[in-house]
């Protein structure tokens, strides 16, 4: 049993979906599907029912996940206490990041990090809005960013910014400045992300309430595969304005006027380790990184 079989078999319970899942993993479909049925063959029993909506767990597929949740967790701690072994490092600082690390600033946090707090062995993740709670609970992340607020009790957070996103149309989606509405835009090819991402979430949510239905004409995993798509005029999308003005300037992109929306930008940890050093270390880091950000781009910090 390896233990990318172990990954591969988590990724697909997550995704309920193999295409979606191997794009996770940056494998092919068929490289996947041989994986899951080796683990499927030494385990003896089958983990998946395939259905019209997809892959769904087996009754011995939702007993064995766990177990499987376990071992990989074990090895990732393995692997990181080993690494702060090889550095002579006493503790490591895991952050988890949920945008791309120049919006999130990670390059201007690590350099404070390093000056203020040597002696602590950071380590960046990848990391998705909705799985935060979880990957905090688990020990998997000891600080980490993600768009909302958190209600659950035992998760505390910090309000980092209120970040503007946007509505934007390929110019060949939309080559003039006709004014499009709601109904227009609906009907337009969506370039959709999967796991209910907090920036479309939003837009769902108007869509919805105005009992409209996006014409969702492919879905991606994550913002890389939306810029990508959307570069090439695939379809409609939803981005951080960061990310969308650039684009507008250029003359690729049309910033749909009714399509502005915010969204907070929060760092998050666990309650019981609100007075560990390094998790107060880490916060302050960002904290500072962020609000001196906002000042000398003359927009209103957020006094914490």
């Amino acid at each position: 049993m390896e233990l990318n079989q172990l990954k591969s078999f988590l990724t697909i319970a997550r995704e309920r979906n193999l295409t979606r899942a191997a794009d996770q993993l940056n494998l092919s479909q068929s490289a996947l599907s041989t994986q899951l049925k080796q683990l499927e063959g030494e385990l003896g029993v089958s983990l998946f029912r395939r259905t019209a909506r997809g892959m769904e767990l087996s009754e011995h597929g939702g007993e064995l996940l766990p177990l499987a949740e376990e071992v990989l967790d074990s090895a990732r701690r393995l692997r990181r206490r080993a690494m702060e072994l090889h550095q002579g490092v006493g503790e490591s600082l895991s952050i988890g990041l949920n945008a791309a690390p120049d919006f999130l600033r990670v390059s201007a946090i690590n350099r404070r990090l390093s000056l203020l707090h040597g002696d602590l062995n950071v380590i960046y993740h990848g990391s998705e809005t909705l799985r935060t709670a979880e990957l905090l609970r688990q020990g998997r992340l000891d600080l980490a960013f993600f768009y909302g607020n958190s209600a659950d009790a035992d998760i505390r957070h910090l309000l980092l910014a209120w970040i503007r996103i946007c509505v934007v149309i390929p110019r060949r989606l939309a080559p003039d400045e006709t004014t499009l509405t709601w109904e227009d835009v609906a009907a337009l090819p969506w370039i959709w992300v999967a796991n209910d991402s907090p920036l479309y979430a939003a837009l769902l949510d108007k869509f919805e309430r105005l009992r409209l239905q996006p014409n969702q004409a492919v879905t991606a995993a994550d913002e890389f595969i939306v810029r990508a798509l959307f570069l090439d005029g695939q379809g409609v999308a939803v981005m951080r304005e960061d990310e969308a003005r650039p684009l507008a300037a250029e003359g690729r992109a049309r910033i749909w006027e009714q399509g502005w929306m915010t969204l907070p930008l929060s760092l998050a940890w666990l309650e019981t380790n609100d007075g560990k050093k390094k998790i107060r270390a880490g916060r302050e880091v960002i904290r500072h990184i962020w609000q001196s950000d906002l000042e000398g781009a003359g927009e209103t910090p957020i006094h914490l």
